[in-house]
């Protein structure tokens, strides 16, 4: 069996996992998305500007880690999760206990084809390196925004074309998109565009490589 064979083996399956974490490797990529991830999170936290009383949702959690970097900023937000991976919705409710008692945190299993909230519910909803993942992104746009109330700001960040095209797992399963494209997409699905920001990432290692990644945030706002 050559090496090449076994390289593409490996790459497929962590491909699946960064879909869908699960079972014992999937504890270990939820934890790799945290070290990669942090920085577009920190990014995104101060680009919403988070307001007193504010109602979020965030779509693909993962293990639930930044939930608490988020309350950090602000006390009195009303925080809701949606995630299709059982392994980390269960990890994020383990660790996020008592924000889930005290009625700030809420947390579903779904997809956002289908999201399983009222219409006009969400302030602000935001995704990290999600959007790859979403075979027809025009029913997950759809019900975002639904889901926004008039004037709600959605955050996408994803990661640019150029540097996903780097990475060896991409070529399984993941949809990657220009500036362009992902503009397009959105506008098509009703959405304005407020802003498109660069973020500038720490430089990643894998596989004994080092990327120079550069992702982008998308601000696009639900028609008033």
């Amino acid at each position: 069996m050559g090496i090449n064979f076994i390289s593409r083996l490996m790459m497929k399956s962590l491909a699946k996992q960064l879909r869908k974490p699960g079972g014992r490797l999937g504890k270990k990529v939820g934890k790799k998305m945290n070290e990669s991830n942090e920085t577009l999170y920190d990014f995104a936290i101060e680009t919403m500007q988070l307001s007193e009383g504010d109602n979020i949702l965030e779509i693909g959690f993962g293990n639930g880690k930044f939930f608490n970097k988020i309350f950090s900023v602000r006390n009195d937000l009303k925080i809701s999760g949606l995630d299709y991976s059982a392994e980390m919705i269960n990890e994020a409710r383990a660790s996020n206990q008592s924000h889930i008692d005290s009625g700030k945190l809420t947390l579903r299993y779904g997809s956002s084809d289908k999201i399983p909230f009222p219409a006009n519910s969400f302030d602000k909803v935001f995704c990290i390196n999600v959007v790859y993942f979403w075979e027809q992104p025009g029913k997950h746009l759809e019900e975002i925004y639904r889901v926004l109330k008039p004037g709600g700001k959605f955050y996408s960040v994803l990661r640019a074309k150029e540097t996903m095209q780097q990475m060896p797992f991409t070529k399984f399963g993941f949809n990657i998109y220009t500036r362009e494209d992902w503009e397009a997409i959105m506008k098509n699905n009703q959405f304005s565009i407020d802003a498109v920001k660069i973020i500038n990432e720490p430089a990643l290692k894998f596989e004994n490589k080092t990327y120079q990644n550069q992702s982008l945030c998308y601000i696009a706002a639900k028609k008033m």
